[in-house]
């Protein structure tokens, strides 16, 4: 059972949880060729939902985990330690938008209009969240590093909730026209109904220039400015002396990485549909139905990206590592006696995870 794309309806969530597929036939009012796939669908239907689930679970866990342990601190946190904790907040937040989406790849949109643009835009706003955040930690341990600037230090928290507060505020106002136009749309010919973007008719302009904005906004800048980040902070480590050297670069390499494996992908695959959507390239049904399946894993991969900002932002550094024991055997799972052990083995190495010093954020990284 194929969802139908009309003219002017926008993929789900710009396309970040599209559902639909084409049908070959042409539509009568325009006389545009539309494509479907029933294989893509069903691909949908049962890779989507345990995919989602599993990221739910994994993102949920990790990122609580990280929650709980930064607020536990009885020390005022340094500004990355913040950025983290509200990387966390986004990145909770966005999965728990995951089952909602896996409900609808299998039984439709069922929720109702006012839960789509609710689901909808949360999902949006910490997507975005999600890759800021990223940004503003990449930009503090650049300061950090390069330049030994303590410019979110503990006597400055001020600066750290403005900062964090813009963060927010921006992802809200660029999720404003997904809560104007994320309407819950049924499609009687297939008798299915999905949370899609509906832009009024002549708005395809406006919709061209959303998708790349947010292209551009979401992916290509902010990595442009991390890869700026880091390639300054390797440099400088170059030309410093220590033996926690090389376990910076390698959790440097992982971040950077990590993010332009997970996400590339996708904004690749959307880069070519918006091409294909605006005449750029010519439309083949063939060609589409392998592109549908390509944006379905391509997707689910970027989403793996929540559960593994945990472990590349939070379990590499030693002093949350020895936070989290903390937590544990607070609740009983560890003995003091591990805990002292743990304590001893990590007392010669750098006892700061994110220290704004140059030094200390060789162990940090």
């Amino acid at each position: 059972m194929a969802y139908v794309w009309n003219p002017g309806e926008e993929a789900d969530i710009a396309s970040f949880m599209d559902n639909s597929t084409y049908l070959n036939y042409y539509d009568s009012n325009n006389d545009t060729l539309l494509c479907g796939s029933d294989t893509t669908q069903a691909f949908r239907r049962y890779f989507l939902p345990p995919f989602y689930i599993l990221i739910f679970l994994l993102g949920l866990c990790g990122n609580v985990m990280v929650i709980a342990v930064l607020l536990r601190a009885k020390e005022a946190l340094p500004g990355t330690d913040v950025f983290i904790l509200h990387l966390a907040v986004a990145d909770v937040l966005l999965v728990l938008t995951l089952p909602f989406w896996a409900v609808q790849a299998v039984h439709s949109w069922v929720f109702g209009d006012v839960m789509c643009k609710m689901v909808g835009s949360v999902f949006k706003i910490n997507f975005y969240a999600s890759i800021f955040f990223l940004v503003c930690i990449s930009f503090d341990r650049y300061l950090s590093i390069v330049y030994v600037i303590r410019m979110y230090n503990r006597g400055r928290s001020s600066l750290i909730l403005l900062s964090s507060l813009a963060v927010w505020v921006l992802c809200i106002l660029l999720t404003l026209p997904d809560f104007i136009y994320l309407t819950s749309e049924p499609d009687s010919r297939q008798n299915t109904t999905s949370c899609t973007l509906n832009f009024p008719p002549g708005s395809s302009s406006a919709k061209f220039f959303i998708r790349i904005f947010s292209q551009l906004l979401a992916f290509f800048l902010p990595l442009v400015a991390m890869t700026c980040c880091y390639i300054r902070i390797i440099l400088s480590l170059m030309n410093s002396k220590g033996s926690k050297k090389n376990k910076a670069f390698r959790v440097i390499l992982a971040v950077v990485v990590v993010f332009f494996l997970c996400w590339t992908p996708y904004h690749l695959v959307e880069f070519i549909e918006n091409l294909i959507d605006f005449n750029a390239l010519q439309k083949d049904c063939e060609w589409e139905a392998k592109l549908d399946m390509a944006e379905t894993v391509t997707t689910s991969l970027g989403f793996f990206h929540c559960c593994l900002n945990p472990l590349l932002y939070a379990f590499v550094g030693v002093k949350f590592q020895t936070r989290f024991l903390s937590l544990l055997e607070s609740f009983g799972c560890i003995s003091h006696a591990f805990l002292q052990r743990h304590a001893r083995s990590s007392s010669h190495r750098r006892d700061s995870t994110w220290s704004e010093s140059t030094e200390a954020s060789y162990s940090g990284l």
